[in-house]
């Protein structure tokens, strides 16, 4: 097991979900606290509201990612990279997701067996805990290498 899924056991075990909890910890890591922003991305997560949309982890990463290098206020400029950035993102999901046979929630929780198969069944997420993980290496792989401030306002 990934020791960062120990750190994450208490949000889960609060009911957080995957989207969320990579909110939670770009916010962690930014040494913020935003309960909005953490309700809207919510939002995100079970395949936007168990509607069979895309995995919260592709969603909630790309949220968690445009944080820190989107624009949020009158003023203020996105990263001049935030589309490759999220684009990098996406691209390395869609390869890390391919032998699931897709980005929706369902098709990446049957993948990873994370779900018994029955209609309207949220996903374990113990067993997405592994690609959990490694989303958020990859999201602070990127977070460097595009040279992101993570000082940035939330």
């Amino acid at each position: 097991m990934n020791p960062m899924l120990m750190e994450l056991l208490p949000w889960v075990r609060q009911g957080y979900c995957c989207g969320q909890l990579l909110m939670l910890l770009m916010l962690q890591a930014m040494d913020k606290e935003n309960p909005d922003l953490v309700r809207a991305a919510q939002g995100l997560c079970h395949g936007i509201g168990m509607s069979d949309g895309p995995c919260g982890l592709l969603t909630g990463g790309a949220a968690a990612l445009a944080l820190v290098a989107g624009k949020g206020a009158d003023g203020e400029s996105a990263h001049p990279m935030l589309t490759p950035l999220l684009y990098d993102y996406a691209a390395w999901f869609d390869e890390r997701t391919a032998s699931y046979g897709g980005q929706r929630c369902s098709q990446i929780a049957q993948g990873l067996g994370a779900s018994s198969g029955a209609a309207g069944e949220q996903p374990n997420p113990v067993a997405c805990g592994e690609l959990l993980a490694e989303c958020w290496e990859k999201i602070l792989e990127l977070v460097q290498s595009y040279e992101l401030d993570l000082t940035r306002s939330a």
